[in-house]
């Protein structure tokens, strides 16, 4: 498992989608907003919001391509004459994309911090990383899910925007929703990725109830991708 985890952080870690769409792009859009719009809330809202958009983009998007890659190549299907069990490299495959989808959001979370000059207390760093965790967890494992539904990369790429905009855009990760028509509202409170978001501001806030209420759903979240992951598994595309 080790050698598998090892392996698989490598390549993953050298992938430009990575770079781009988990590091520049809510690094630049956290420091940019933060810093051009001109509220003393703002640059708070804005990281959380980045952070949470890090992890989305990475934990859910670009590992359900991967994996639509291995089971198109056949590695699941050889999985089976092998001595180790399906479930060891599908554990090792996912730690090693869960750390990394972590190690890109603490990323952002520190660039966003220096740059915008954020006062950030040690509780609060320390309550961030298991949410982060947990739901870049449950997000790698939602990924095994819509690689299941998919037989190409056109499938990943359509079922990946119908889930991440929706989730984004009904979410107050850009904005306040405070003034959105009723419908936007309850869709809002209904939404995983919002629940995901709430958590990251409860930890900055230290509004504990907000943190463990929301940190709660996120692990619900996890434990719901986790089960349908088991159920849809798919070894081969025949």
């Amino acid at each position: 498992m080790k050698t598998i985890f090892s392996l698989t952080f490598k390549s993953a870690s050298r992938d430009p989608f990575l770079l781009l769409w988990s590091l520049i792009l809510p690094i630049g859009g956290a420091i940019g907003l933060g810093i051009f719009i001109k509220s003393p809330d703002y640059p708070e809202h804005i990281l959380t919001g980045m952070m949470a958009v890090s992890v989305l983009f990475y934990a859910l998007t670009t590992t359900s391509f991967t994996i639509l890659t291995q089971r198109r190549r056949g590695v699941y299907n050889l999985l089976r004459v092998t001595p180790m069990p399906l479930w060891r490299y599908v554990c090792s495959i996912s730690g090693a994309w869960t750390i990394i989808s972590f190690l890109c959001a603490v990323l952002v979370m520190l660039s966003g911090i220096l740059a915008l000059k954020l006062s950030v207390s040690i509780a609060t760093i320390l309550a961030l990383l298991p949410t982060l965790m947990i739901a870049a967890l449950g997000y790698v494992l939602l990924s095994f899910f819509i690689a299941s539904l998919s037989r190409t990369e056109n499938n990943v790429s359509i079922l990946t925007n119908i889930i991440t905009l929706p989730l984004i855009f009904s979410s107050s990760t850009f904005y306040s929703l405070d003034n959105a028509p009723g419908f936007i509202q309850i869709l809002n409170k209904c939404n995983p990725f919002q629940w995901f978001v709430n958590a990251l501001r409860g930890a900055f806030n230290l509004s504990w109830s907000d943190y463990f209420i929301n940190t709660g759903l996120v692990l619900l979240v996890a434990i719901v991708a986790f089960l349908l992951a088991l159920k849809t598994f798919r070894y081969t595309d025949v």
